[in-house]
């Protein structure tokens, strides 16, 4: 590759990982950084990990509350045990595949 080519392959990374960092962490209006874009690409692993598990959390809250509110005698706490000792994991494979149609419901009801 000639250094013309270097140079605008060069550049079309720098823009794709300004775009990834804004993506993952963008800067309020007006306001500046004083860390590099490689310093902001380096935490952008952590902030993707937290933002996922972030909405995870509120969804898997949203899906239990919405138990709960049908259920209001539902034992919501053995629920961080995983699954029940005496549920077969085929049983449970079973269960999921049923609920799958019923999750994607729900998501599209909280976005």
């Amino acid at each position: 590759m000639n250094q013309t080519g270097q140079s605008a392959e060069h550049e079309r990374l720098v823009a794709s990982a300004q775009r990834v960092v804004e993506m993952v962490d963008p800067q309020e209006e007006g306001s500046s950084s004083t860390k590099t874009l490689v310093e902001h690409l380096e935490e952008a692993p952590q902030k993707i990990f937290s933002y996922l598990s972030d909405n995870t959390k509120a969804y898997v809250a949203n899906i239990l509350a919405l138990v709960k509110s049908y259920c209001l005698q539902a034992k919501l706490t053995p629920l961080a045990s995983r699954v029940a000792i005496d549920c077969p994991e085929e049983d449970f494979i079973r269960y999921r595949e049923e609920a799958e149609p019923l999750a994607s419901e729900i998501i599209k009801s909280l976005e």
